[in-house]
């Protein structure tokens, strides 16, 4: 539903189902960042829940816990997400709560210290994982900017006040921008409690320049770590958003049972050669990729990346009927299972309300009926490459005879 401008979904529960969530949802992720606002993402994240017109944040947080209820926010490429879950029959005020974070927070200055120190502590969580510094390096390689950029705020970020926060938050929060989810309630319900709202005061349009089209790059990054013990390389492909999904599944490093590989090639060959494998997906609203990290000693990651490519050119490129039919039942079940939670219904209503591609299992059944066309297209195209890793025990990516 639109009202006003501001997109609205809701999905109602059982007469017995007691829990409901909501989500504001803000298109304006690290991607529409530019280098005079690096970080700004993050930082408005961290924004949430803080001191409004109307409440400090000490009294959000202890009505929320008076009435059970869970805040978090998060940052993604795209967009930026303030959750409540709580009881039903307190759905109204948790609305006007919601809607103060987008039209009333303050920004004080001596609030920004502390939401500083949050983003540079999750920063340098991040740059400790060497997991998400190769993830984080190959967006770089396969995007540059756009969905190129960090989740996290880089050293030496321009925003360095609150009111540059607010700058990037006042360029953000608009009625075309915004988009309001909810579990546990009625459409209809939710969009007469959005229109009575603090949302309804948004400005129309929003000040934040569109993003531009994405093009996928096929570069490649390396991390030089000299003193990890293990290293870390990423290969990946760019696909339809739509596919993205049952194309992981097709490369098959996911365990059905723990004492058992299965019988995916890729997930044989790691347990023959000792390596880790791990199939990743990234599905965006322009773009997305698919593609396996690979984890071994830096002595032996030349060659169990190397044996990953053969493995992916001869037999997920050109996959079995059998291979095929266990990607297309695991990627339904992925979809099923996750619509049956809360947190996947919210998921699947905000991409469908911003018009971006939701999992659904209709979709994942449609994209799998055209799997291995798909596969042959994608897994002979040249892939995006990521290392932290010694520079010595890393494969150039235009090596691996794709």
């Amino acid at each position: 539903m639109n009202v006003n401008g501001i997109r609205v979904a809701g999905a109602s529960a059982s007469s017995s189902e007691q829990l409901a969530s909501l989500a504001l949802v803000v298109n304006a992720g690290s991607r529409f960042e530019t280098i005079e606002n690096a970080g700004a993402a993050h930082f408005l994240k961290a924004f949430g829940f803080r001191d409004t017109q109307p409440r400090t944040s000490f009294r959000t947080i202890r009505e929320a816990e008076l009435n059970g209820a869970t805040l978090t926010a998060e940052a993604t490429r795209e967009n930026i997400v303030f959750r409540v879950q709580c009881f039903r029959d307190a759905v109204p005020y948790f609305v006007d709560v919601l809607s103060q974070v987008a039209a009333g927070t303050k920004f004080a200055e001596h609030e920004f210290s502390a939401v500083q120190r949050v983003v540079q502590l999750e920063a340098a969580s991040a740059q400790a994982h060497a997991e998400t510094r190769v993830l984080e390096a190959l967006h770089q390689a396969a995007f540059r900017g756009g969905l190129g950029n960090s989740l996290y705020v880089p050293e030496g970020s321009p925003v360095n006040s609150a009111e540059s926060v607010q700058a990037y938050a006042r360029s953000a929060f608009a009625r075309d921008r915004v988009a309001v989810v909810g579990t546990g309630i009625e459409a209809q319900e939710l969009s007469q409690l959005v229109a009575a709202s603090k949302l309804a005061e948004l400005p129309a349009n929003a000040e934040l320049p569109a993003a531009q089209t994405t093009s996928f790059a096929g570069g490649s990054q390396k991390v030089i770590e000299s003193a990890a013990p293990v290293s870390h390389y990423a290969l990946a492909f760019s696909c339809a958003p739509e596919e993205a999904p049952v194309l992981a599944r097709l490369l098959g490093t996911q365990r059905r049972a723990k004492w058992n590989v299965g019988a995916a090639p890729l997930a044989q060959a790691a347990a023959e050669d000792g390596f880790a494998a791990e199939a990743f997906s990234f599905a965006y609203s322009d773009a997305a990729l698919v593609g396996v990290l690979v984890s071994a000693p830096a002595a032996r990651l030349r060659a169990s990346v190397e044996r990953v490519a053969q493995t992916i050119q001869k037999s997920v490129a050109r996959p079995s009927a059998d291979s095929v039919k266990r990607a297309a039942a695991a990627a339904q079940v992925d979809a099923a299972d996750q619509m049956a939670l809360q947190e996947g219904v919210a998921r699947a209503l905000t991409q469908v309300a911003l018009g971006q591609p939701a999992a659904t299992l209709e979709a994942v059944e449609q994209a799998a009926s055209k799997l291995s066309a798909s596969a042959q297209s994608v897994f002979a195209s040249k892939p995006a490459a990521a290392s932290v890793s010694l520079s010595q025990a890393t494969p150039y990516v235009d090596t691996l005879g794709f």
